[in-house]
Order: structure tokens, then C-alpha cells, then sequence
């Protein structure tokens, strides 16, 4: 078991939760992927594709909704998070649900965190749901026992 003392010597940033027992669950649409989220520019530059935006606009009114619902606080600015999800995929092609994450976390930065920097993604499943595809979240935040634990996982 790593020791405490070396533990805090190698530590990144964080605050303490303010609200250790908070969760916050959201169903949102499955997210373009990295690959179908920017078109190129004249200038060569990129830009959010128009399926991108309107991503974003429509998940944001969801997970405003949630956290009004479920009472969500945010914490300090630098308190880190889980963020558990499960994806429902329209079909059964094969998609690589970590090409999903960048816009996922992104549209959540500002909202539900402050910067998706304190967003640890957790993908727990991937499955099949013609009829509702989606990803469900679950975000929680990271105590310092889980950062313990997974920190000794390793070893």
C-alpha cells in the first residue's frame, strides 16, 4: 500500500470535496465522433461542423435540466471527478466510444465542472440499443481514499 506521505508529495492540484455525496446522472445523445465534429477552413483553421454545435446546444438544455432536477452543486474549481458512462449504440457497427469523449466532456466544461482537465472519463460499458441510443453519465467526485485506492490498484 503507497504510503500517505507519498501520496501528497506527488499530487496534482486538487481541493477536497465540498459535497462528497453528490451525483449527478444525465442521458444524453450519443456525441459525434472526433472525427465528425470539425470541417477544415479556407484559412486552415477548423470549426465546430453544424451536427457539433447543435450537439452542444441541445445537450447543455439537458444537463442544465438535471442539474436543476437533481440539485446539483458545484464544487471547488479543483476538485476532481469520475465520470462513468455507458454508451447505447444505434447498431452493431464498430465505433470506438473513446472517439466520443472529447465533445462529451467539453460541453459539460463550465456546467457541471469548471474544466473538463478534473474529468477522469470511465467508460463501464458499451452496448446496443436501436430504438435509444444515447450515453448514460454519471458524474461523482474523486475523494481521497478512491485516489488511494486506484493509485495502489496499479501496484
Amino acid at each position: 500500500m503507497a504510503k500517505r506521505k507519498d501520496i501528497d508529495e506527488h499530487d496534482l492540484f486538487r481541493d477536497k470535496p465540498q459535497y462528497s455525496n453528490k451525483r449527478l446522472k444525465i442521458s444524453l445523445p450519443l456525441p459525434p465522433s472526433v472525427n465528425h465534429m470539425y470541417y477544415n477552413t479556407r484559412n486552415g483553421g477548423k470549426r465546430l461542423t453544424p451536427t457539433a454545435e447543435n450537439y452542444i446546444r441541445v445537450s447543455r438544455a439537458l444537463i442544465n435540466e438535471a442539474i436543476d432536477e437533481q440539485k446539483w452543486l458545484r464544487q471547488n474549481d479543483s476538485t476532481w471527478y469520475y465520470v462513468d458512462l455507458v454508451f447505447y449504440m444505434p447498431d452493431r457497427k464498430i465505433r470506438d466510444s473513446h472517439n466520443m469523449l472529447k465533445l462529451l466532456l467539453d460541453v459539460m466544461q463550465g456546467v457541471v465542472y469548471k474544466n473538463d482537465y478534473y474529468a477522469q472519463p470511465r467508460v463501464q460499458s458499451v452496448e446496443y440499443d436501436k430504438e435509444n441510443p444515447r450515453v448514460e453519465v454519471c458524474i461523482t467526485t474523486q475523494s481521497k481514499n478512491d485516489r488511494i485506492k486506484a493509485i495502489n490498484m496499479q501496484k
